[in-house]
């Protein structure tokens, strides 16, 4: 079945491969849903949803699984329930552990293709425990909502939770590997994307009085998501070449042509401040109700902790995937062999002690400017109190916004390069 798939969707002229590509993600993206709407057997769903949308679906727990499973706000359980969430937590030990001991780094980054795999094998082994725990505490949490409360009802709903996530992990897979974008991110979209369109925002606009305001305020909060997903940093490099022409012509630097001028100035090392995307969001978003859960009972203070706690993960985050992913070393000898020299930075150590601090730096700017979008979002929400804004959670925009930014890019990039080959 597979291979009717792939030779249906990638033989042929190489012109129609983008658009084959795109067919291809939209038709994994329609399983995944169908799956959803399969219900998990051996439970009563309808006290299930009686008991949670009489909590106006405010429950900790079952915010993430709404998130991540694509509830959209049902809270309708499917074996697709645990969602992607065992392969993001994998994915954070897996990087995190990559981060601590060379043998991991060096798949990563010695080793080429092999080594990616050996990685991604590893994800998936720890994806598989992953899920096994949390269908566990799924099962113990919801026990009163089954028919049945024996060892052999427990195994089955186990199993179908634990199958239901290593399926997704496999179309998430496909989606990296034949169609457009990031999978992981890709299913996450499709979630929110059907969670907005379940809650039926657009039926309660009527007699709003800010609605105007609300739509002109969600219009620059896309955009300043927007800046805030481009905005970076340029380090001016030059090469050795470069350097011999500007020391040999020192005294006539007033005469040179505005076009060298501008290649000068427009070359070097360009930083997003936001290098890890929306996975701080993710990952925060993530983790957030697990602590909500933890401090239920705090009384008064407890809104203001989970938020503190949310801000604090986002930037932590930000800050440890740059980290990894942007190794000072690693591109201190990358220009070093290109006989690139950052301007006015001795090569060597000094090189690597700038680029430690430009990448701190650029960071922790990145996960602050995330917050303080949020910040200012959750202020004014709370200040006019209008129907929309109440509606729309922040952290799901900021991640459709990046989301749909990076899928536009990877589209035109496909298309482009058919252009270029004609």
């Amino acid at each position: 079945m597979v291979k009717l798939v792939n030779k249906f969707f990638f033989s042929g002229k190489p012109e129609s491969v983008p658009t084959r590509k795109i067919l291809y993600t939209v038709l994994i993206l329609a399983l995944f849903r169908f799956g959803n709407t399969i219900p998990l057997s051996g439970m009563d769903q309808e006290a299930f949803k009686r008991s949670f949308l009489a909590m106006d679906n405010k429950n900790s727990i079952m915010q993430i699984i709404n998130m991540y499973s694509g509830g959209a706000g049902n809270t309708l359980l499917s074996p697709f329930s645990l969602g992607i969430i065992p392969y993001i937590n994998a994915s954070i030990l897996v990087d995190l552990l990559t981060a601590l001991f060379p043998a991991l780094e060096k798949l990563q980054s010695e080793e080429g293709e092999a080594g990616r795999r050996k990685l991604v094998f590893y994800k998936k082994i720890l994806s598989f425990l992953f899920a096994m725990i949390q269908s566990g505490f799924l099962l113990f949490y919801l026990k009163s909502y089954f028919y049945k409360n024996d060892f052999f009802t427990f195994g089955i709903i186990g199993l179908e939770l634990v199958t239901g996530s290593m399926i997704i992990i496999w179309l998430t897979n496909l989606l990296d590997n034949k169609g457009i974008g990031n999978g992981t991110s890709l299913i996450i979209f499709t979630n929110i994307v059907v969670t907005l369109l379940s809650k039926n925002i657009f039926q309660g606009i009527q007699g709003d009085p800010f609605f105007v305001f609300e739509m002109a305020f969600l219009c620059l909060f896309i955009g300043l998501i927007c800046l805030a997903q481009l905005a970076r940093m340029n380090i001016e490099v030059v090469s050795a070449r470069q350097l011999a022409f500007l020391e040999n012509n020192k005294k006539t630097k007033r005469d040179m042509p505005l076009e060298m001028t501008l290649q000068l100035r427009e070359s070097g090392l360009s930083i997003r401040l936001n290098q890890a995307g929306i996975f701080p969001i993710i990952i925060a978003s993530n983790l957030l109700p697990f602590f909500s859960f933890l401090t239920a009972n705090l009384g008064e203070s407890t809104k203001w902790i989970n938020s503190l706690f949310y801000y604090c993960s986002i930037v932590g985050f930000n800050y440890f995937y740059t980290i990894v992913f942007w190794d000072p070393e690693k591109i201190s000898e990358q220009l070093r062999k290109a006989s690139v020299s950052i301007v006015n930075v001795t090569p060597g150590k000094e090189t690597i002690s700038y680029l430690e601090n430009v990448v701190r730096s650029t960071s922790f700017i990145g996960g602050i400017l995330l917050c303080l979008i949020l910040l200012l979002y959750d202020l004014t929400k709370q200040f006019f109190n209008a129907y929309l804004l109440n509606q729309i959670n922040i952290s799901s925009l900021i991640i459709l916004v990046g989301v749909a930014y990076e899928i536009q890019k990877t589209v035109r990039s496909l298309f482009n390069n058919i252009l270029a080959a004609e």
